[in-house]
């Protein structure tokens, strides 16, 4: 890029901070970018970068902007406060320990810096507020009353002491507390805005009153409370606790993790903080993790809660300790025979096992104790066929237009209803709550197709240059895992399940570590959007401790299959590590594929492509784009299934996909539907069926509805014109 001029620069400026002053802040990165790489000694780019970096939680980028900031105006205190801000929202204690150092030499004034490092040290886990001179022994009356359970008595009294007292901005905290729990919601809130208002720094008050908002289901409001609350008081359990459990809620559990461990740090041991790791660490998917911290918040329940244990049976059935998890969610009904996480989860667990009958009973039972649960409506609806009149239809459609649904669970039925009407042949109603749903689910959960882009052509660049077939990997495990990948809702999970059905392969299901390593190995850990080509000599190693890994969860069997999406990415490594692996690409008619996506809500933070029509026939050129790079370089280390060919010729294709897996014939491989396995995908229900082609050319009715992901994918050459 040419150089500024110091006109264009100031012109730039202006223009950038006008809309940061908006909102508008995409605009203003781009701005302020602009004049970084144009003269990146311009302090005041990288202090609005900085600021709308923390804004949006990408504190890495924050830290760094900061930190150049201070460098070129070292005794700017602004540049300080911001950066101590996005450190105490946002770093670990690396980072935090840097800032500090950098702090105490920094040329502010003495009470500035003093300030600063209090917030990370005297004052670090609680404020001091304004008490307008009120008695130790008064404070001390008006906390014994909010714990013996007297909020009425508390709230008279700290009335009377405000009156004597009336800058005591803890006696307003106090007197908030008591008037929500006695259920004078607008006094409460009016007393809890008025302590911030006496005392701007009291961090505990923000924490109160956003706790409060979140019961009142004003969570945006909330959130920037918990923030404020963080940034003065960077070790506040309870603002720590709550700011993560909202993020979780966000998307961004690797946050939550940064500030929930924070709080342990800190000598945090309380059941909210357990219950908020927990959760932070199964939305990771690091259910090992979510286990132990949640089997802690029971510890420290004497017991646990029916919420509790439920959610420690959630993690349990994720890692597959499928008995201990149907002991807990039992115990966690003795608990509470109507808490809703319990009757839900026993539900979703029953129906991995197959047994739709019983879990039906329970979905049925979750209705009435939580009628605008969502997720409840579309875990049923998998695993039932709605027919004519059914009144599970007509129950949806009363409480999708509820207006105390959250979007969530809107969302959630939305998904729900498009396939009870499909099942019951209301095709021409379908569309509108299926767009809906996706609409719903894209703002919650928003993408960017330019980020697939990248990531396909940085991994083809990574491997462009490496001799498949003339490399040979020094001490590789004999271990012959069945890799069955393939776009979601192409058949991935019907392969496995015929290949599963042989007796001597345990079916794993979509396990995903292999895949996620091959990434690791080859992803730059300062970008994750660069690339690399893999280092030779740790290779083996990716491969041994996969099958570590598997023996350790599946330790009484031969050879599994692993039903990872994503494994297609890095087939040739994975090969590699694992040479006696075995490859099967599942391919359908990507329209009936697409369609078959966009009919489906996928768990959390995964498949964000699939919420929007045109993304969804990019994101498929770029799943086709990757299988003709390796069919060009290893054609011979892959299987590919058609499944209309699979639907139309059951035993003959059957035959041939045993065959590629090195496996000797089996008749059982043609009743998978028999197979009792766990399956935990979306297709929990129809693998169960036998084999039909049912959902062949399903495009057609929908070909009006579809005419976005038609045209882009006639526009990519996929289809005809």
């Amino acid at each position: 890029m040419r150089a500024m001029t110091g006109a264009e620069i100031q012109a730039t400026y202006a223009r950038a901070l006008q809309a940061h002053k908006k909102g508008d802040l995409e605009t203003a990165i781009r701005g302020y970018g602009a004049i970084i790489e144009a003269n990146p000694k311009v302090p005041e780019a990288h202090f609005q970068a900085g600021r709308i970096f923390t804004a949006t939680n990408r504190f890495d980028r924050a830290f760094q902007h900061f930190g150049v900031a201070a460098q070129l105006r070292p005794g700017e205190a602004a540049v300080w406060s911001a950066w101590a801000e996005a450190v105490a929202l946002g770093a670990d204690p690396e980072t935090e320990a840097g800032f500090l150092k950098a702090l105490r030499t920094a040329p502010l004034a003495i009470e500035t810096r003093i300030a600063l490092q209090d917030r990370f040290g005297a004052h670090r886990a609680r404020t001091r507020p304004a008490t307008g001179g009120m008695k130790p022994a008064d404070i001390r009356r008006l906390l014994a009353l909010l714990d013996s359970g007297k909020p009425a008595e508390a709230e008279r009294l700290a009335t009377a002491m405000l009156r004597q007292h009336p800058g005591s901005a803890l006696a307003l905290n106090i007197l908030g507390t008591a008037q929500a729990q006695e259920g004078k919601l607008a006094s409460a809130e009016a007393s809890f805005r008025k302590a911030i208002e006496t005392d701007p720094g009291y961090a505990e008050a923000y924490d109160n009153l956003g706790r409060f908002l979140i019961d009142r289901k004003r969570e945006e409001e909330a959130v920037q409370l918990f923030r404020k609350a963080v940034t003065l008081a960077p070790g506040l359990a309870s603002a720590l606790v709550n700011l993560a459990t909202s993020l979780t809620q966000a998307g961004q559990p690797a946050l939550a993790v940064t500030l929930l461990e924070r709080a342990r740090a800190g000598g945090a041991d309380a059941p909210p903080l357990w219950m908020a790791l927990g959760n932070a660490h199964t939305r990771l998917k690091n259910y090992a993790k979510a286990e132990a911290a949640l089997a802690r918040g029971v510890e420290t329940t004497q017991g646990g809660t029916a919420q509790m244990v439920a959610l420690l049976a959630q993690a349990q059935a994720r890692l597959g300790k499928d008995g201990e998890a149907m002991a807990n969610y039992d115990r966690a009904l003795s608990l509470d025979e109507n808490a809703p996480i319990a009757v839900g989860g026993k539900a979703l667990l029953l129906q991995t096992l197959g047994d739709f009958d019983a879990a039906e009973a329970l979905f049925r039972k979750g209705f009435e104790i939580d009628p605008l649960n969502g997720e409840n409506f579309r875990a049923f609806i998998m695993s039932h066929k709605a027919k004519p009149g059914d009144p599970v239809i007509d129950m949806m459609l009363a409480r999708y237009d509820d207006p105390a649904m959250l979007p969530t669970d809107r969302m959630n039925m939305g998904f729900a209803i498009a396939k009870a009407l499909e099942d019951v042949k209301d095709y021409g109603h379908v569309f509108r709550y299926l767009d809906e749903a996706n609409t719903l689910m894209r703002k919650m959960s928003p993408y960017g197709i330019d980020q697939r882009f990248q990531q396909v052509a940085e991994t083809k660049a990574a491997f462009a240059g490496m001799d498949w077939h003339g490399t040979r990997i020094e001490g590789t495990t004999d271990f012959a895992p069945i890799f069955v990948t393939g776009m979601p809702r192409s058949g991935t999970t019907l392969i496995e399940q015929i290949i599963a059905s042989h007796s001597s392969v345990t079916g794993a299901g979509e396990i995903g570590e292999c895949a996620r390593a091959a990434q690791v190995l080859i992803t730059d850990p300062k970008n994750p959007m660069k690339m690399h080509p893999p280092a030779m000599d740790e290779i083996a190693g990716l491969g041994r401790r996969f099958e570590t890994f598997i023996r350790e969860r599946f330790p009484e069997s031969d050879r599994i299959t692993d039903k990872s999406i994503q494994t297609y990415m890095y087939l040739g490594l994975v090969k590699l590590a694992l040479p006696k692996s075995r490859f099967v690409i599942v391919r359908r008619d990507p329209r009936d594929n697409l369609l078959s996506i966009y009919k489906n809500k996928f768990p959390d933070d995964t498949h964000l492509y699939a919420y929007d029509q045109r993304d969804l026939a990019k994101f498929y050129t770029t799943f086709v784009d990757m299988i003709d790079f390796w069919r060009e370089r290893v054609p011979d280390w892959f299987y590919e299934v058609q499944y209309e060919d699979l639907v139309a010729n059951p035993e003959e294709e059957t035959r041939k996909l045993i065959a590629a897996c090195g496996l000797e014939w089996e008749d059982a491989c043609l009743s998978f539907h028999e197979n009792k396995r766990k399956v935990e995908t979306l297709s929990v229900y129809q693998v169960r069926q036998p084999i039909t082609k049912a959902s062949v050319a399903l495009w057609q009715r929908y070909e009006k509805d579809l005419e976005p992901m038609l045209d882009q994918l006639k526009k990519d050459g996929h289809v005809a014109g």
